[in-house]
């Protein structure tokens, strides 16, 4: 097989990916703590619903935002997810309600598996890599500045 008939198809390929594994531009500042996590938008009911599931790292600074359309209490869990995360409640005012540690539970069937709860109504949940809140001294009652598109 002649190798430069593929070349072509390989080209297209890391186009491809290069297109779909943008970094996110979008971010979130925390202005008490002086520091900001770049986000994917997750704002549609499969996006929510999918998340982080199946993800096998997270780049230090980034995370995903949980946009819903109501403020409500949430609740969320680690199905499918294989990074240890912190969960991050904020309410419509951009105030953090609640702040979990979530851990994976492979092998654990859906009715076993831990929820993690906002606490109080939420409509905007943070994804981050575990420890964030910790290592950038994030806690509840700390502000949240949302890109205003997705207040």
């Amino acid at each position: 097989m002649n190798p430069f008939k593929i070349l072509p198809f390989i080209l297209a390929a890391q186009i491809l990916l290069g297109l779909t594994m943008t970094p996110p531009t979008n971010k979130v500042i925390f202005p008490e703590s002086n520091t900001e996590v770049k986000v994917e938008i997750a704002d549609t009911p499969s996006e929510r619903s999918k998340g982080l599931m199946f993800r096998e790292k997270l780049p230090i600074d980034q995370g995903m935002l949980f946009i819903f359309p109501e403020e409500d209490e949430r609740g969320f869990w680690m199905k499918n997810t294989l990074i240890p995360l912190d969960m991050i409640f904020i309410d419509s005012k951009g105030e953090i309600v609640n702040v979990e540690e979530a851990v994976p539970e492979p092998n654990t069937s859906d009715e076993d598996l831990k929820i993690y709860r906002s606490g109080e109504p939420a409509k905007y949940v943070i994804e981050t890599n575990s420890s964030f809140t910790e290592r950038k001294n994030v806690e509840e009652g700390d502000r949240v500045e949302i890109p205003t598109r997705f207040q």
